[in-house]
This record gives C-alpha cells, structure tokens and sequence, in this order.
C-alpha cells in the first residue's frame, strides 16, 4: 500500500526536447524485438560479372576497414563503435571471389524480396552457383553472404538500390550493385555496403533490432574512409552518431537508501545518464535498499514509480499505455508484507506488451504456453516470495526467438544446466536469485548468442566490486545485477558483458 512507503511514491517525468541542431536527423529510439543480431561474423564478398582488379582491390580495402571500424579497432579511450550497443563485436572480411565475369547486365531477380523463404531468383542462382563452385562457403549464422553485380547490373527492390535479406534463419545475405551511389567515390556505392552491413547484422532475420541507419543522413570518416552514422540510443535515439562512436560508461550504486538513491538520480538526470538496472531489497532491519545502473542516454524520457502497490502501477500503466509508453524496468519486493513496485516506462518502444503480475506458477506457465506459440517472448521475468508461495511477474514482447528456462532451480541445478548449454551456443538472457524455505534457488531464461560473458554467484559485496573494478578496464559492463539478503548478508549475482550491449532485461 503507498501509506506504508510514501516517501517512495514519486514520479519524474522528464522530456527535453531535441536542439534544433539534430532535428535534421531526428530519429526514435531503437527497439530490440527478441531476435537475433550477429555478434561475431565474416564478410564474404562475392564480385559478379565483369569487375576491373583495381574496382575489387579499392572495395575490399573499404570492406578492410569497415570491419576494423565494426571490430572496435583504433576506437578512442572509453569509447566504442555504434553498433555495440546492439550486439555486434567483431567483423572480419575474407578473400575476394569472383563469378560470372562474362554474364550480361540486368535487373536481378529475388522472391524474397516481396515472399518468405524459401528463395528463388537470380540472386540465390548466383550464391548457389558461387557455393557449389568452391568460391563462396556454405550459409552458416555466422556469415554474411553480399553480392556485387558489376556495372550495368541492378537490384529487384523498389526506392532503393541495395538491400539485406535472409533465405533461411541461417542464410543471411546482400546485394549491393556497383552502379549503387549516393556520390561518385571510390568505390561508388561506399555508403550503400555499411548501410547494408550495419542492419544485416543488427536485424539478420528481422525480428532483431529497428534498422538501425534508415532515416540517418549524418556520416563521419574512419581514416580515409566515409561510413554513414546509425542511430545511437546512448543519445536518446534522438540523434544519428557523427564520429560513429559513442560512450561506454555507466555508473552503479550498491545498497544505497531511496534518499541517497533519489538524490544521485535528479544529479545525473540533467548530464544525460538513464537508468539501465534498478532493483530493490529489503534488509534483515527492514530497510528498502537499492541498486542502480545508469548509462549516458542523451534527451530520452523516462517516467518511474517506485514503491507502489499494483493497484496504483495498474492505474499509472492503464494511464500511460494509450500514450505510448511501454514498461522498460519492473521488479517487485515484499516489504511488511506488503507486495511493492517499481516500474520505469519509455516511450516508443515495440508497441506489444502482455503482462502478469503476482500469479502463481501454474497461472504464469499457462499463459505462458498459451503466448508460445502465438509468438511472444519473455521481456521481463521476476519472481518474489510472498507467505512462503513463489508469486511471478512477467512482460511479454513480440518475437519468434527459440528460448531456454528454469525455475526455482538450486544453484548446482542451474549452474549444471548452464555448463550444458553454453557450448551449444546458449547465454543467459534473463537472471534471478530469490529465497524461498531457507534456499537459495534460480530462474534463468537462456537465447541463442555467441557473445562472451563472465558471472558471479552469490559473492560479497567486498568481491564483487572487486571482481567489477578489475573487469572494467578491459570492457566488460554489467549486463545483469541482482541481490538478496543470505545469512543476513548482502549477495550478489552479476553477469558481464563487452561493451553496453543497449538492451534492458
């Protein structure tokens, strides 16, 4: 109930409208919508029909480069290419191929351009002919197939030149013709490739992320090279990156109280930093203690609420919804018996959303089976202990993503299941530690990925921040951060990973 904690029951609602400056490349925030993204892939290029030498040698030195750039390579201290925070790491380029050096120019053909696989046309021709041939590698989730039809050739799409797409969920490819612009350079259609590059492996299979360069025209140079800027959320979604870099940063604090807590908020609001973790736990003395992660997120809005009962959440949510704003954070505690809330909205955000809150797990796993095959996925998952019974909370979002969970499972359950899986490329999405008759048990919702990642399991606060400090340097930021009280100790459960992948649990 709010009387019980209402110094808590506040709201901030904060929207500072974009500098003229930026509204020539005013963009929305991208949403991640529960697919895959291509974190670590290789570039395979194909050249068909009649190229010059010096035409490829040019190309694929700007291929070179835009990998290096992707890869992280020369990127200024504490800063980290764009699409990191979407999940891509590294890039790399192979050899140069060639085919059809004496085919005759014209429009290409593609069915999937306007059909779901499977595929048919000139394009899949070309790739299968290249495959069987020895010259191109077979489709793996890893690779990225482009072909680029020499001069006189064009594109199947309509308003456009280039494109990404896929023919199965491992075939991901694209087609960049020679002829395509927007400015005569060398090589001609150099700002075509990354545009095509960057989305292909931010939304391979188009569930992923919201293309992440259309409506961008802001461009910026790596060495003697122009690669065109993609949407940057660490500036609010606001703006399109014109040094093609953005922060890394984020700051935390551990167990502070909401007072401490409030007054770190209102300090950075202004700077620009936004909340990407929030939590709170209760201690043995009753006391509502909190952790917070923020990372820089330019003019982007955000509404929170924090110990409130679920009629009032309801109430705001009910409020907010037609609005557009969409939960990014919710998480639950039992404080005096009492089930309290706090909840983060964004606006423009996927505009699905199904919700649960405070049910059982027969209820949860029901609607849950009912969601599956609807296509719906996990967003957010918690569960809390209210009079000994494991009550959940769960936000669905819209995606067709194969995903693994467990709950209330004991740590060597868990950590067993976890070993399993990580070879078969699996990695945790979702983490939560909770206690329930004394033990300390688990959900954890696993999707595919090929990114590393680094965990702690019910440390110390003297070794995780000790483990945090000595990570820091080499990259690695908080991806997942929880506590609970053990033994009237503070607990913690953290998993790292490289960079600010920008995708709330």
């Amino acid at each position: 109930m709010k009387r019980l904690l209402c110094f808590l029951a506040a709201i901030v609602v904060a929207l500072i409208p974009a500098s003229s400056a930026a509204a020539a490349d005013m963009v929305h925030p991208l949403a991640y919508h529960g697919g895959y993204y291509m974190s670590n892939f290789t570039i395979y290029p194909l050249y068909y029909g009649k190229w010059n030498g010096t035409d490829i040698t040019n190309q694929q030195a700007y291929l070179s480069a835009l990998g290096s750039y992707m890869s992280g390579n020369g990127a200024p201290a504490g800063r980290q290419p764009v699409m990191n925070q979407y999940g891509v790491r590294s890039v790399g380029v192979a050899a140069a191929a060639q085919s059809g050096t004496t085919a005759t120019p014209k429009s290409l053909s593609d069915s999937c351009i306007s059909s779901a696989p499977p595929c048919s046309g000139d394009v899949h021709d070309i790739i299968a002919a290249a495959q069987s041939a020895g010259k191109l590698p077979a489709y793996r989730a890893d690779r990225l197939i482009m072909v680029f039809p020499a001069h006189g050739f064009s594109s199947p799409i309509t308003g456009g030149c280039g494109y990404h797409q896929h023919a199965s969920s491992i075939a991901i490819y694209a087609v960049v013709p020679e002829d395509c612009g927007p400015f005569a350079g060398t090589p001609a259609n150099s700002l075509v490739i990354p545009h095509e590059v960057f989305e292909a492996a931010a939304d391979p299979l188009g569930d992923g992320w919201d293309e992440t360069v259309d409506g961008c025209t802001t461009n910026f140079t790596y060495g003697s090279f122009i690669f065109p800027g993609p949407t940057d959320n660490t500036a609010g979604g606001s703006t399109c990156s014109g040094s093609g870099y953005t922060s890394k940063d984020e700051i935390q604090v551990y167990g502070w109280s909401y007072a401490d807590f409030r007054s770190k908020y209102d300090a950075l609001w202004p700077a620009g930093w936004r909340l990407y973790s929030l939590q709170s736990y209760v201690s043995p003395s009753n006391q509502v203690l909190y952790n917070a992660v923020w990372r820089p997120s330019g003019n982007i809005g955000e509404i929170q609420v924090y110990g409130w009962s679920l009629n009032d959440l309801r109430t705001k949510y009910n409020t907010l919804w037609p609005q557009g704003w969409r939960l990014y954070i919710l998480q639950s505690y039992v404080l005096n018996g009492q089930v309290l809330y706090n909840g983060v909205w964004r606006q423009n955000m996927d505009g699905s959303e199904i919700q649960t809150f405070g049910v059982n797990y027969a209820s949860y796993r029901s609607q849950y089976d009912s969601l599956w095959p609807q296509g719906w996925r996990l967003y957010i998952l918690q569960s809390y202990v209210l009079n000994g019974q494991v009550l959940y909370n769960a936000v669905w979002h819209r995606g067709n993503m194969p995903e693994i969970q467990v709950y209330g499972w004991s740590y060597s359950d868990f950590r067993s299941k976890y070993d399993s899986l990580w070879p078969q490329g699996w990695r945790l999405y979702n983490l939560q530690a909770y206690v329930v008759n004394g033990q300390v048990v688990y959900n954890a919702v696993w999707r595919p990925g090929d990114h590393g990642e680094i965990q702690v399991y019910g440390w110390s606060s003297t070794d995780f921040r000790s483990k945090y400090d000595s990570l820091w340097p080499q990259g690695w930021r908080l991806y997942v951060l929880d506590t609970i009280y053990v033994n009237g100790q503070p607990s913690y459960n953290a998993v790292w990973r490289q960079n600010t992948i920008d995708r709330p649990l």
